[in-house]
C-alpha cells in the first residue's frame, strides 16, 4: 500500500503549465500576420510570430511576471509590462492595435499594461511638458465633438477611464501657453489596456500674446 500511494504521487506534476494568447491588428482592423512577439521573464526569454489571422501563442509557460514586446517593420514597437501569469493559467491579451511608425507628430504610446480582469474597457494616459497643474485636457470623440474633460494634477499628468476601444483626440488648453489642438485622431486606446502615452510638449506665449497667428513655426518633425 505504501508503495502504491508513492508511485500515485508521483503521477501528479508539482505544477501546470501556463499558457497566453493575444491577437494584433493595424490601425485599419486588419490582422498584422507573421508578427515578431516576443515574451520575457528576465530568466527566460520566448519567441513566436503571429499566424495568418494575428494571433500568437505561447504554451508550457511556468507562472510568473512577463514583458510582452510585438515587432512589426513599418509599425512602432509595442510593449505591454506586467503580465503576471498564475500556476496553470490560461490568460489572453486583448486585442491590441500598432501604430503606423512612420507617423510624425501624433500621439506615441510609451507604455501599454494590462487592466485588472473584469475590466473591459480601457484607459487613456498622459502627461504635459513642462509638468503643469491644471492643464485643460478635452477628449475628442468622432465628428471632432468634445466628449469629455479633465485638467493635469500637479505632477502635469491626466487620465481617461472608462474609454470604449478606438481612437481619439486630444486638446490642451493653459492661460500663457498656445492651444494646443488635435488635427486628427491619433489616441489609440484597446479594451482592458491602460495605454500611457509621451508627455506632450506646451509652447509659452511669446511675450505674453497667445494669438496663434503669432505663434513662431515649429521646427520640421523629424521621423524616427
Amino acid at each position: 500500500m505504501r508503495i502504491a500511494l508513492i508511485a500515485a504521487t508521483l503521477l501528479i506534476p508539482l505544477s501546470i503549465a501556463a499558457s497566453l494568447t493575444g491577437s494584433v491588428v493595424d490601425p485599419v482592423g486588419f490582422s498584422i500576420a507573421k508578427a515578431n512577439v516576443g515574451l520575457d521573464s528576465g530568466t527566460q526569454k520566448y519567441q513566436t510570430r503571429t499566424d495568418d489571422a494575428g494571433v500568437y501563442q505561447f504554451a508550457n509557460l511556468p507562472a510568473g511576471d512577463y514583458t510582452l514586446t510585438i515587432l512589426v517593420p513599418g509599425f512602432r514597437d509595442l510593449t505591454i509590462k506586467s503580465v503576471k501569469l498564475l500556476e496553470s493559467e490560461q490568460k489572453r491579451i486583448p486585442e491590441v492595435t500598432l501604430l503606423i511608425g512612420m507617423i510624425c507628430g501624433v500621439g506615441h504610446r510609451d507604455s501599454v499594461r494590462l487592466l485588472p480582469p473584469g475590466d473591459s474597457f480601457g484607459r487613456l494616459m498622459g502627461s504635459v511638458a513642462p509638468p503643469l497643474p491644471d492643464v485643460e485636457v478635452t477628449l475628442i470623440c468622432r465628428t471632432f465633438s468634445a466628449c469629455r474633460s479633465t485638467k493635469t494634477d500637479s505632477n502635469g499628468q491626466f487620465s481617461f477611464d472608462m474609454l470604449s476601444a478606438g481612437v481619439y483626440g486630444l486638446n490642451f488648453h493653459r492661460e500663457g501657453f498656445y492651444p494646443e489642438i488635435a488635427i486628427g485622431y491619433s489616441y489609440w486606446v484597446n479594451d482592458g489596456l491602460e495605454s500611457t502615452y509621451y508627455p506632450k510638449v506646451l509652447e509659452r506665449c511669446l511675450n505674453g500674446n497667445c494669438d496663434p497667428k503669432l505663434r513662431p513655426k515649429p521646427p520640421v518633425a523629424i521621423c524616427e
